[in-house]
């Protein structure tokens, strides 16, 4: 897989894979044995390993504020989720690495959804935040009654079958960043936000083959990349 997007135009960007499964209460009683698998598949370096009653979280830093890569297990669920994407390809490879160390304690797994969300700040043509804000009220058309009331900020979300996204606005002081990227190394810009999750469940078919994981991750690639073409000019 090719980047998508240009290195120069991101701001921050964080990763989450997510697979939801037919309960393993097995796990309950193997959460040691999978720290130890996930640390031994050296997916990336493991600094920090915490087990709770129902859950089992690795991640790279003790400090969860330093933390770039973080792993959850629970009975019913897989989460992976990074801050640090060195390459799409890489961070596939990594999740790939994860996902058959887990497997290898707990056995095939049901797969009942595939999830997968990509959160990111970009760099766009404009370094000012009105310019930018009054580029994405001008997107819309004058019934939406906007110009009646003077915005200060602007979050546009689309629902479609199995997916949605959100796009707006970001200034340097946005909370957005606290929420989505309170970790130290954050870098706070003038841009734009681009918030995409798409999924796919087993109501309809079977879903356990694994390349369907890959296909709903590039289908979220797919989306962020079409998004900031349309803002990139903004």
């Amino acid at each position: 897989m090719q980047e998508n997007i240009e290195t120069k135009n991101i701001g921050n960007r964080k990763f989450i894979i997510e697979l939801r499964f037919d309960s393993k209460v097995s796990m309950l009683d193997k959460k040691g044995q999978l720290a130890e698998q996930i640390e031994n598949s050296k997916a990336f370096n493991t600094n920090h390993w915490e087990i709770g009653q129902g859950e089992v979280t690795i991640r790279d830093h003790e400090d969860k504020e330093k933390a770039t890569n973080i792993v959850v297990v629970t009975f019913n669920r897989l989460s992976f989720i990074s801050f640090k994407i060195n390459s799409i390809e890489g961070f596939y490879s990594t999740f790939k690495k994860i996902n058959e160390a887990v497997m290898g304690v707990l056995g095939e797994l049901n797969i009942r959804r595939i999830g997968c969300r990509i959160i990111g700040t970009y760099m766009v043509r404009s370094k000012d935040y009105n310019s930018i804000l009054n580029n994405f009220k001008s997107s819309f058309p004058a019934k939406f009654l906007i110009d009646k009331y003077p915005a200060k900020d602007f979050l546009f979300k689309m629902v479609y079958e199995n997916g949605m996204y959100q796009i707006g606005p970001l200034n340097e002081e946005d909370i957005f960043y606290d929420h989505e990227f309170k970790i130290s190394d954050c870098k706070k810009h003038v841009g734009v936000v681009i918030d995409t999750d798409n999924y796919l469940t087993n109501e309809a078919q079977n879903i356990n083959a694994k390349s369907l994981i890959k296909d709903i991750y590039t289908l979220s690639l797919s989306v962020e990349k079409n998004l900031y073409s349309n803002l990139a000019e903004f």
